[in-house]
């Protein structure tokens, strides 16, 4: 009777705060993160683990620090030029499914999909094969332009799965009516369409921007001598590197504050 009692409170503790269990489950080591990023450093550049009187020191030697201003630089560049092209095929591609007729945009859906579910190291092999059988040949090298062609190649469908759906949803008389009203098909297309996509599109820009920066495994695969923030931080494997760490804090800092602030929008609409 005791046991069942016991086993009573712990299930009914359990449903109580299983929503903050779960929270802590996530949060805790961002948390813990943010607070280890105080810590110092030691002498060779590694995060200090023990614990004592927090300073600043690492967030103010982290743009001395040239690996992670060569990573970072290379990763904005590359997603400043990844984002446009992807999200410009996702929407000329969602445009062109919409209007081809229903077996196709199903055929088209399905293949989309498959392409991300695929596994990364998957994708970076072939991606990798394809360059060393068409790109190198041509005078090219591992490098930049690869690592280009890979974020475009696998980014691109992930702006197709943001955009479809509000494309799905327009209404072909907004179309016709556009016409109606002496507007030419590309002119429809700027004025008409673009707008009604805009909140997709937006989805779009920070589902690539986030995909282009977090990426690894594909990268790492066709990169050759060309590091991105994600490579960079993976070589540091062997010992984790203070500017690491308080790249992290600063990333999940900027973050909640983000969150806290549309949450605070939103509060205020209601």
């Amino acid at each position: 009777m005791k046991s069942f009692f016991q086993k009573s409170k712990v299930a009914n503790f359990i449903k109580r705060f299983y929503v903050f269990i779960v929270l802590a489950i996530i949060y805790i080591p961002l948390i813990f993160i943010v607070c280890i990023s105080f810590n110092g450093q030691t002498d060779r550049g590694n995060i200090n683990l023990n614990f004592g009187c927090p300073d600043a020191v690492n967030y103010l030697m982290l743009f001395q620090n040239n690996e992670f201003i060569n990573g970072l630089l290379n990763s904005i560049l590359l997603s400043v030029v990844v984002t446009p092209v992807c999200v410009i095929l996702g929407v000329i591609t969602c445009f062109g499914i919409w209007n081809s007729n229903k077996k196709h945009q199903g055929f088209i859906m399905i293949t989309t999909r498959l392409s991300l579910v695929n596994p990364e190291v998957i994708t970076g092999i072939s991606l990798s094969l394809l360059f060393a059988s068409t790109v190198i040949p041509l005078g090219a090298s591992f490098g930049f332009i690869t690592v280009l062609l890979a974020h475009i190649s696998f980014c691109t469908p992930y702006a197709i799965i943001a955009i479809y759906p509000r494309m799905a949803k327009m209404n072909n008389n907004l179309i016709l009516a556009s016409y109606d009203l002496g507007y030419s098909k590309v002119k429809t297309f700027f004025k008409v369409v673009i707008p009604y996509l805009f909140p997709a599109i937006l989805s779009a820009i920070a589902i690539v921007l986030a995909m282009s920066l977090d990426d690894f495994i594909i990268t790492n695969l066709v990169n050759g001598s060309f590091q991105t923030i994600g490579t960079a931080i993976y070589s540091t494997r062997k010992g984790i590197k203070a500017w690491v760490v308080t790249f992290g804090a600063i990333i999940i800092l900027a973050t909640f504050v983000v969150m806290f602030f549309v949450a605070i929008l939103k509060r205020k609409k209601k």
